[in-house]
């Protein structure tokens, strides 16, 4: 499986309820704003397409999907992803989270490279299954017809899902400033 043939959702529509006034995916880190880095990200790889699920405002290099119903949970979220990946006609798609960006573009490729033998494919680490994940149609299929509120993990859970490793470093997102300042740390000691 080729890249290219794979198309790419990433999460960007979330509340940032934890992170204060501001809005955690446009908090500098590193000369740009945490969501830039997983974009950057995204089009490193090559994926057929890239969809940025958030809650308004448009970009360079992404389709921009609006979710004018942030309230209603990553569930749905990520099936307005989905659901505008399908509508294109992909049959595969990686899950990104928007506020992850320490995930290297190698654990994305390999990702891809799994997904032929399996209807989902996750990360886990520390015994925690997450985001990132690739899913094929049928998988797709059975998330859109969801229609709970629930996140990712529960999805997971109701696929039974092949998992990928991945590095502890890497699973660390931004929910708050503290988790911010700790990332940005990360980065240095990584030289990213």
């Amino acid at each position: 499986m080729k890249a290219a043939n794979v198309a790419c959702v990433v999460l960007a529509s979330g509340l940032s309820e934890r992170f204060g006034q501001a809005n955690k995916l446009f908090a500098e880190l590193g000369g740009k704003s945490v969501l830039s880095h997983v974009l950057e990200t995204a089009a490193a790889i090559g994926f057929g397409e890239v969809f940025c699920v958030s809650r308004g405002g448009h970009g360079d290099g992404y389709t921009a999907v609006e979710n004018v119903n942030p309230q209603d949970g990553q569930g749905y979220a990520l099936r307005l992803g989905l659901g505008a990946a399908r509508a294109k006609g992909w049959e595969y798609c990686v899950l990104l989270l928007g506020d992850m960006p320490l995930i290297m573009p190698s654990h994305l490729e390999n990702l891809v490279l799994n997904i032929e033998n399996n209807q989902c494919v996750v990360s886990e680490s520390e015994s925690v299954r997450m985001p990132p994940a690739i899913f094929n149609a049928v998988a797709m299929d059975i998330i859109l017809a969801e229609k709970s509120e629930f996140g990712a993990r529960d999805i997971f859970d109701k696929l039974n899902p092949a998992t990928l490793p991945l590095d502890r470093v890497a699973a660390h997102d931004v929910d708050t400033p503290a988790d911010l300042a700790r990332v940005a740390e990360m980065m240095k000691v990584r030289k990213l």
